[in-house]
């Protein structure tokens, strides 16, 4: 399984989280490549049994896809723990050097990466640790454009996003922080937030799709 292949897998993981249907002008937006590249990749994951094609929700994993992806998420999250409870890194620098490292160490040293690690249930970033051979079943799946309440919420999980963590760290908003819900703009599609470093925050549904929260009692 070639690196590029793992992440073109990725991108239909986190692709099927926010869209209905999954169309090869999306995953070439989201991988920055030309449609017949797309075209040409999605072909080959078909043949690998990894993916199918279907009339009404476009491409999606099959059982063996979603067993991969797991263990790619499994792979990137476990190394994010490590880089940031042991060698420093900041909670927006781990995604991407975890990118690279995800496809290169073996399943033997994330057996013994995550037993000297003590079994984390979580990333940095508040995604879902499986473990070895289960699927992904994030623990936290309500996301900040589903709330049709104003109230106060917990960031819990973010997704693992270059442009996203930069826009986040930009405002200093991090996993776990309380955001205040204040106003929803249906018409302009956009979420007015209170946060402990901004008096008043707009984010639009492409952010808010992507910032997972839970209700504050």
């Amino acid at each position: 399984m070639t690196p590029n292949k793992e992440d073109y897998l990725k991108c239909l993981y986190e692709l099927s989280l926010q869209e209905p249907k999954i169309s090869n002008k999306q995953v070439a937006e989201v991988m920055k490549v030309s449609a017949p590249a797309v075209t040409e990749m999605l072909k080959k994951l078909i043949a690998d049994d990894l993916i199918i094609k279907d009339k009404q929700s476009g491409y999606a994993l099959t059982a063996s896809g979603q067993y991969l992806v797991a263990a790619l998420y499994r792979k990137h999250r476990l190394i994010e723990v490590f880089l940031v409870n042991h060698l420093g890194y900041t909670i927006e620098q781990v995604h991407e050097e975890a990118e690279v490292l995800e496809h290169t160490v073996s399943t033997l040293f994330i057996e013994r990466l995550e037993k000297l690690l003590d079994y984390p249930k979580t990333c940095p970033h508040g995604g879902t640790i499986p473990a070895q051979g289960q699927l992904l079943i994030e623990k936290y799946q309500q996301t900040l454009d589903q709330l049709d309440q104003r109230g106060s919420y917990r960031l819990v999980r973010v997704q693992d996003d270059y442009q996203l963590l930069d826009y986040l760290e930009q405002h200093d908003i991090k996993v776990g922080d309380q955001i205040d819900l204040t106003q929803i703009d249906d018409y302009a599609g956009t979420f007015s937030l209170k946060t402990k470093s901004a008096s008043s925050l707009q984010v639009t549904v492409p952010i808010a799709q992507k910032l997972y929260v839970e209700k504050l009692s």
